[in-house]
């Protein structure tokens, strides 16, 4: 996991002091075109539909889960069941990646790392999901994991660094790279709501002519809900006054949220026979 940013402080949220500290790096407040905000959810647990899924669908948004289907086929009670992640898909969340069993897919051989991911995604495929999107676990990845990214059928990779508080403010639309694309660091439980709220500020008033900020939470929970939740967590009453300030910046037209697949665009690839000749196997772009 990529560490976070020591936290600034500090800050009155939802004033637009932050044009301020902008300044002192170049920023200017006239941003272009509204910024584009994706909520990604990591590995499947199952906090995600219980807190999380709720918050999402009372702010009328959508998000982007990334699942590890391996804990799902077997039954694992801490992470979501299929009728869970049908709920969300038919609510219009997507349904998204992750390997099987959350592997590191950066040393491992092509085969092993093929078996990964595209046999996740053809997991995901036969549940009637349209998984087109992928995020590498813990972030890891080299030019071959794209590569695998790519062939097994996804239209992108996502990383978990890349955005920071000094610039790049956002990633572009479109990526420069599809399969390695940039966010944030990701929240974890001592992150402040005004540190969240600077990376949506920040890409609001860039000059970058198309900002995307793409934000990579894990568990959500706390003590209220009776869960150790380890350090990469945000408590469902963080979450919601997150959601609480998009909301209005979507409704000052500052900001569209979006999931990853809406901001990527692509065709929805077939199933890919890794193992067996290779049916599906989207080749390298030419």
């Amino acid at each position: 996991m990529a560490a976070e940013e020591p936290d600034s402080g500090g800050g009155d949220r939802r004033t637009r002091d932050v044009a301020l500290k902008l300044g002192a790096v170049g920023v200017t407040t006239d941003a272009a075109t509204p910024a584009v905000v994706t909520l990604g959810f990591d590995d499947g647990t199952v906090d995600q539909f219980d807190n999380a899924f709720p918050i999402l669908s009372a702010h009328g948004m959508h998000a982007t889960f990334f699942v590890n289907t391996g804990p799902i086929v077997a039954g694992d009670p801490t992470h979501m069941t299929w009728a869970d992640l049908h709920a969300m898909y038919n609510a219009g969340n997507e349904i998204a990646g992750h390997t099987i069993d959350h592997a590191n897919i950066k040393p491992l051989s092509v085969a092993d790392a093929e078996h990964q991911v595209c046999d996740d995604r053809n997991t995901l495929l036969a549940q009637g999901f349209a998984p087109e999107s992928f995020a590498y676990p813990f972030g890891s990845f080299d030019s071959t994991s794209e590569a695998v990214a790519r062939y097994c059928g996804y239209n992108s990779g996502r990383g978990v660094t890349g955005v920071s508080k000094t610039g790049p403010f956002g990633e572009t639309i479109p990526p420069a790279d599809a399969y390695a694309t940039r966010t944030p660091p990701n929240p974890k439980t001592a992150t402040k709501l005004s540190t969240l709220e600077s990376y949506v500020l920040n890409a609001e008033a860039d000059t970058q002519s198309t900002d995307w900020v793409q934000f990579v939470f894990h568990r959500v929970c706390d003590k209220s809900t009776g869960g150790h939740c380890g350090s990469y967590s945000i408590s469902p009453s963080e979450l919601s006054a997150f959601l609480d300030f998009l909301q209005g910046e979507v409704n000052a037209g500052r900001v569209v949220v979006k999931t990853t697949a809406q901001v990527i665009g692509g065709p929805l690839n077939p199933a890919c026979q890794w193992d067996t000749g290779g049916a599906g196997g989207i080749p390298p772009a030419p």
